[in-house]
């Protein structure tokens, strides 16, 4: 099965409801969100997710 890897944002609260005043729906909008914030700490590293921000920071 696979691995179950959303982290959802500490300013979440549920479908349409953030703290911060965004349209929340962690399943699209919240994870590209700049104040986005893990809840937890992660304990799987996302290699894909540092791969893609080390690139983007190349240029």
């Amino acid at each position: 099965m696979a691995t179950y890897r959303e982290t959802p944002c500490k300013y979440y609260v549920a479908l349409g409801q953030c703290s911060k005043g965004r349209d929340a729906c962690h399943r699209t909008y919240c994870q590209h969100c700049a104040k986005y914030e893990p809840r937890a700490r992660v304990r799987r590293l996302n290699k894909k997710k540092l791969y893609n921000q080390k690139e983007r920071g190349r240029y």
